[in-house]
């Protein structure tokens, strides 16, 4: 399958995607706006916190999180009946998106189209400071292959805020690289918008023992915590844990979009016999990302006695942030993009490259596979389970190896009186040991 990738594909494929992409956004922007009602609103998911900003600005926090106050003000701005884009992200996102409520929903759209489509080629230029060799020589087509991926067409597509995200992930990655922890941390910090996606954050700083990074991650989600409670009170509060934890949601939300998970807890529970719901789905849900922040802690000891890069540190938590995460739609696997351009540039082997364009291929297909399973009942349905988890996982185990080679690499070259300071190489890792070790890896 290696074999199949070849340059001259490398570069007209994503050509290809990036143009029928394109097409496909146009199309489908003209028909929603044109006919809302007939074709659905048009970015989806922007529409949901547009709803939430303008509930704000009404004044109106009390039914900020009712979903009969949102269908009510979608219906009067599409202009007839809609399905429902429920607002259930924290109140600070409400504020945050305050400004672009006071414009009219299309105008708003298309601003926020053209912010988040900036944020995004903005971050893939930045992956320069994670693989500068790679970016100076093929620049355009790391560009090209992400914007032809599903991720990018469903983040633009829907109208989603994960470019942002990315661009807080890159950002506090470089403030991290450089030595500026404080403000690290108060990047890593802005992506308590989406705490599932920075919920590892607080633990590298701690395993690392950045305790000023971690103080200033703490404030500034202590301030948008305060931010919200002054929004809506503490009432307000309650009601946006009530949304979370009512049937509704579950129904619409963990239920109806299970489809688009992309994460590992995802994959297993598409497994799971429908007797087995009850109780086995919130086990899937919450026991593999502990177990990742297990697996991630182990790392950051073992790596920190030989080299401590901040750089390498932080991809391994973003790369086990995304795998393990027990909620990560399709959009949100851009986060992984930062990790696969970090090992190609570093060890491009057969089965990265391989996964990779399995991963592209069936996060395509995804869409296919659930219509496919629409009618038909478990264990049948399994076939819309979210595949492309597995080549994921698959890179994730990749980035394990190279931090292990990496690790017994540097064994030998500990710097000379640092022994005492736990860099000594251990007997297992001297020569020959050493290099039997290394024969293994390789």
């Amino acid at each position: 399958m290696d074999l199949l990738i070849t340059p001259q594909r490398l570069r007209l494929y994503p050509v290809f995607f990036v143009v029928a992409s394109v097409l496909a956004l146009t199309l489908s922007s003209v028909a929603r706006i044109v006919a809302p009602t007939v074709q659905g609103a048009w970015l989806p998911d922007y529409l949901a916190h547009w709803t939430g900003a303008r509930l704000l600005l009404t004044g109106d926090t009390w039914v900020l999180y009712d979903p009969a106050a949102q269908l009510a003000l979608q219906d009067a701005t599409l202009g007839g009946s809609s399905a429902l884009a429920w607002f259930v992200s924290l109140p600070i996102v409400a504020a945050f998106y305050a400004p672009l409520a006071m414009l009219p929903y299309t105008w708003s759209g298309l601003v926020w189209f053209l912010i988040s489509t900036t944020l995004l080629i903005w971050s893939i230029l930045s992956l320069k400071h994670i693989t500068p060799a790679l970016m100076s020589r093929r620049r355009v087509a790391v560009l090209l292959a992400v914007l032809a991926s599903p991720v990018a067409f469903e983040l633009l597509g829907g109208g989603q805020d994960s470019a942002f995200i990315l661009a807080v992930w890159l950002i506090g990655m470089r403030f991290a690289k450089n030595g500026h922890d404080f403000w690290a941390g108060a990047a890593f910090g802005l992506g308590f918008a989406k705490p599932q996606l920075v919920v590892l954050v607080p633990l590298t700083l701690l395993a690392t023992r950045n305790y000023r990074a971690l103080a200033s991650f703490a404030a500034v989600c202590t301030l948008f915590a305060g931010i919200s409670a002054g929004v809506v009170g503490i009432d307000g509060l309650q009601h946006w844990l009530s949304a979370l934890s009512s049937p509704l949601y579950m129904e619409q939300v963990q239920n109806g979009q299970a489809w688009k998970m992309v994460g590992l807890p995802s994959l297993l529970q598409a497994f799971l016999p429908p007797a087995l719901h009850p109780w086995g789905t919130p086990l899937l849900t919450w026991l593999p990302l502990p177990l990742g922040a297990l697996i991630l802690l182990t790392w950051i000891r073992r790596y920190r006695k030989t080299q401590g890069n901040p750089r390498e540190i932080w991809i391994a938590t973003l790369a086990t942030t995304v795998v393990f995460s027990p909620h990560l739609a399709t959009y949100d696997a851009i986060l992984f993009v930062p990790v696969i351009v970090f090992l190609l540039e570093r060890r491009s082997t057969p089965l990265l490259r391989v996964s990779t364009v399995a991963a592209f291929a069936l996060l395509y297909l995804g869409p296919v596979f659930h219509l496919a399973a629409s009618n038909i009942s478990w264990p049948f349905s399994i076939v819309e389970a979210p595949w492309s988890a597995l080549p994921l996982a698959l890179i994730w185990l990749e980035l394990r190896r190279f931090f292990e080679t990496q690790r017994v690499l540097s064994s030998a070259s500990i710097p000379p009186g640092r022994e005492q300071e736990g860099f000594a190489p251990s007997k297992e890792q001297s020569s020959p040991n050493r290099q039997k070790r290394l024969d293994q890896l390789n």
